[in-house]
């Protein structure tokens, strides 16, 4: 039911509202991974294939938006990439689907996931049926990767555009309260916005960035035998270096953050911490930020990695003693 997404995606909301005023053949998607996006979208394909609910319990207790909203429901059919790839036969199977006549209703929807993997037959097969729409077929075409859809399709639907997520919808989404400051890293740093795909070995990595500079503040020149004994340990590739750098550029962040209106924006389980580095000078702060990006982008210039970090520690060391 399109009015549950009513406070998520107000702008999506009324486009789909609008859309399903008139239906047009055919929809493609443009998902940029919003967690949201897909319920959006068989909450829409509800309203087209069933009567308008006025009430949620309305909704609950229908069994065809029971079925279409499980996926399976004789008048929709789902096409996903085999072996990552879609192939002209998934297509050609499609259409004869539903070149027969429906059974249940005048109105009739096939989703195809990760359009953009069409090979070139199964693309020319999809082109022909949407040039010669059937009345009542609708198609629904997803991509997280609009930009490489063939444009002979995207020439053919109607496209809507998903906004990305931010911090809010996924904590909110995932409802955690429990290991933010890792949670949000994944997000920020790694990208992921599927907090099924965790990795106890990059929680280290987050969780020894903070710590490391902890390190780093209390002991100043010292923190040179620490990087020797400790850092190799647990950083040892080019890749997961650039995310330690990552995670204390966004330390810091927090840090200014915190002492201009006590504010944590990343680091929310390491209070204590922010709350230690922020009686450093504003001037001080800004200095190591500047020195963090600049040895950041020397890491992809294969520096050796040994004497970027003696760098890093000397340079920031240097700044107090200025």
């Amino acid at each position: 039911m399109l009015k549950n997404f009513f406070e998520i995606d107000y702008v999506m909301y009324k486009q789909l509202s609008n859309i399903k005023k008139k239906i047009s053949h055919a929809y493609l998607f443009n998902l940029n991974d919003n967690i949201y996006a897909e319920d959006f979208i068989f909450s829409f394909i509800c309203e087209i294939l069933c009567e308008t609910h006025n009430y949620q319990e309305e909704f609950n207790q229908c069994l065809k938006c029971k079925q279409i909203l499980n996926r399976n429901y004789d008048d929709l059919k789902i096409i996903k990439p085999d072996n990552n790839v879609i192939k002209k036969d998934q297509i050609d199977e499609l259409q004869s689907s539903f070149s027969k006549s429906s059974l249940i209703g005048n109105k009739r929807v096939y989703v195809i996931y990760d359009v953009e993997k069409l090979n070139l037959s199964a693309a020319n097969s999809l082109l022909k049926f949407l040039e010669e729409p059937t009345d009542g077929i609708i198609a629904i075409l997803l991509t997280n990767n609009i930009n490489i859809v063939l444009k002979t399709i995207t020439s053919r639907c109607q496209i809507l555009n998903f906004k990305k997520n931010n911090l809010n919808d996924l904590i909110k989404y995932y409802n955690i309260n429990e290991n933010l400051t890792y949670y949000k890293l994944l997000f920020v740093i790694w990208k992921k916005n599927k907090f099924d795909e965790m990795d106890a070995e990059k929680n280290n990595l987050i969780i020894n960035s903070v710590l490391f500079i902890k390190y780093l503040e209390k002991n100043k020149l010292k923190s040179i035998v620490f990087i020797k004994n400790k850092f190799y340990d647990i950083f040892k590739t080019k890749e997961e270096i650039d995310v330690f750098f990552k995670c204390v550029i966004l330390f810091y962040n927090d840090v200014i953050s915190y002492k201009i209106n006590n504010k944590i924006l990343y680091f929310d389980n390491y209070e204590k911490e922010i709350k230690d580095s922020s009686n450093i000078d504003f001037n001080i702060l800004f200095k190591k930020l500047k020195i963090l990006i600049e040895k950041e982008k020397l890491i992809e210039k294969n520096i050796n990695l040994n004497l970027l970090m003696d760098g890093l520690i000397i340079d920031m060391e240097g700044i107090e003693n200025d």
